[in-house]
């Protein structure tokens, strides 16, 4: 005879089940070294698939139970349909299809919460066709770090999804991973939201953004000037009259007032507390004190506020010591200098080997300690002669 559970230890096995999210981890259901689960390739009709966002979602939403729902928008807005699986089930079955949710991978989180945003993901996908709805994957990642675990759980052929909404200045970066994923998937079909980069190849199908879905009905010179002020709606110096669909307000004007950390004048900032001082020179931004604390230098002056300070009470221009620079080196990995009028170059090669160059000399060195007691210029050491170095710091940032 089978022992009938209480409430309480069916409650008990339900939270158990929330934390360990196993139920895809055997039969082949899940892959790659942190078992993702697989979200398996579908038949999906294409030309049925009209976008709703997730927060628009509801109970009894007969109007639009034709629409694919769509998750790109910020996480707090639906971290629900996999905190609360089971609750949510019942409101999305009633669409057409599910994209997988974009839970966020951003270049400065830790990787550890990156991989847990990507097993979300995959999770609330696999879980949702095991109920029977249709279901395509979303696909995200970061830097090349991502690319370990950012493909896995999709199977070889699968419509995909991506998205470009907000990434207009991040071509570069985005190309890098979408790249990558033609190679690992292979999809049949990229579903891309927003408008696809001039270098994707591929089978694209192009979905406007549900905020942009006005834009259908503009002929063809608005349409062009709607899609410029896309582009450059975040660009610094452009004019107000230049735009006609968006309210553009250049984003980084600096029109807040602040104190200097460095001479204590009155100085100017942007809404992202970077700014200038004019009275000083100093060059800040909202997180000067965390970059001197944790890395030993500060941006965009490479030169920490603490050094700032006394040189600007000696009267002396701003610059970086020895050890800040080789601070830079391991943050930016590529730093240039100037010593006798000419440019050096310090940069870090991939197994972090330190190269010293110029023109007509270059040095190797293993580790730091090594390139601080012995680089040198012509015979004389680095350290030495450093009180005679000038623009130093990374990139061509003074």
């Amino acid at each position: 005879m089978t022992k009938k559970l209480s409430e309480y230890e069916i409650d008990k096995q339900n939270k158990k089940q929330q934390l360990v999210r196993n139920e895809f981890l055997y039969n082949g259901n899940s892959v790659g070294q942190y078992n993702m689960p697989l979200i398996r390739k579908q038949n999906i009709d294409i030309s049925k698939i009209e976008f709703l966002s997730y927060v628009n979602t509801k109970k009894e939403d007969n109007e639009n139970k034709n629409k694919t729902i769509h998750f790109f928008t910020y996480d707090w807005k639906f971290e629900k349909v996999y905190d609360n699986a089971d609750d949510e089930i019942k409101k999305l079955s009633q669409y057409y299809c599910l994209l997988s949710p974009d839970f966020s991978i951003f270049t400065n989180m830790p990787l550890a919460l990156q991989i847990e945003s990507v097993f979300k993901n995959r999770w609330c996908g696999a879980y949702w066709q095991s109920k029977g709805l249709k279901v395509i994957p979303t696909v995200s990642w970061g830097d090349e770090r991502s690319f370990d675990f950012c493909f896995d759980g999709i199977e070889e052929g699968s419509i995909v999804a991506v998205c470009t909404y907000y990434r207009e200045n991040c071509e570069e970066e985005f190309m890098l991973g979408y790249n990558e994923m033609l190679k690992r998937i292979k999809p049949s079909v990229i579903i891309c939201y927003d408008e696809p980069f001039k270098s994707m190849i591929g089978n694209i199908k192009e979905f406007l953004p549900t905020t942009y879905e006005w834009t259908k009905d503009l002929n063809w010179k608005d349409l062009i000037q709607f899609k410029w002020e896309k582009q450059n709606k975040n660009v610094s110096g452009l004019k107000t009259k230049d735009f006609k669909f968006f309210d553009y307000e250049d984003p980084y004007v600096k029109d807040q007032m602040t104190k200097c950390s460095i001479c204590g004048s009155v100085a100017l900032q942007d809404q992202y507390g970077n700014g200038e001082c004019k009275n000083c020179g100093w060059k800040f931004s909202k997180d000067e004190e965390i970059f001197e604390q944790k890395m030993g230098i500060s941006y965009p002056m490479l030169v920490t506020p603490k050094t700032a300070r006394e040189q600007y009470k000696k009267g002396l221009p701003f610059k970086a010591t020895f050890t800040e620079f080789i601070n830079g080196l391991f943050f930016y990995s590529e730093m240039l200098f100037t010593y006798n009028n000419i440019m050096y170059e310090v940069f870090l090669k991939q197994d972090y080997t330190i190269m010293f160059c110029s023109k007509d000399m270059q040095q190797e060195y293993k580790t730091r300690q090594e390139f601080e007691n012995n680089a040198n210029i012509n015979g004389k050491l680095l350290k030495d002669i450093w009180k005679d170095v000038s623009f130093a710091g990374f990139m061509y940032c003074e």
